[in-house]
């Protein structure tokens, strides 16, 4: 399953939900789209802009109550419905578990998990017990190859790390 949102608490009372969007199709709110959340595909009745993120309406969520018990909740689609991203953008799951080097050729382990901030999205790579963290930005990432199964990124990540130990 796919995260196209998060659901950021109850809005109203009649079972609206706050939605955070991850995802760059904004149709997948649209109304009669369908997403799942908790393991039950739930279709949507309406949504709108809101700031920030959207209010979505989903069908047999109709009261407050139930809309709070979904608050942290993903919204998901399946991998068949995964549409082609734009160059340079990538799902979480095509990047977590690629190893990474440095433009020098340091390895810097493997890409465990990916942090969602709002500036960028973070991916954090792990060697043993040490993590780098790597921000998902042109200046940082100078290669993704995933049918090669490899990240290389700026060696001023590394060096940057290294004068703070110092």
């Amino acid at each position: 399953m796919i995260r196209v949102g998060q659901v950021g608490g109850a809005y109203g009372v009649e079972g609206a939900v706050k939605v955070i969007p991850l995802t760059d199709f904004a149709d997948r709110f649209d109304t009669g789209a369908r997403v799942v959340l908790e393991g039950t595909e739930r279709e949507v009745e309406w949504s709108r802009p809101a700031h920030p993120g959207l209010v979505v309406k989903l069908r047999g969520i109709d009261n407050r109550t139930i809309a709070e018990l979904f608050r942290g909740r993903y919204l998901e689609i399946s991998e068949a419905e995964v549409r082609q991203l734009s160059e340079g953008r990538f799902y979480h799951h095509q990047v977590v578990g690629l190893t990474v080097l440095t433009s020098s050729g340091q390895p810097l382990g493997t890409i465990a998990e990916v942090l969602e901030r709002p500036a960028n999205d973070v991916w954090v790579s792990r060697d043993g017990v040490v993590e780098h963290l790597i921000p998902a930005t042109k200046d940082a990432v100078v290669e993704v190859d995933v049918d090669g199964g490899r990240v290389v990124v700026a060696d001023w990540l590394v060096k940057v790390e290294d004068a703070r130990d110092a």
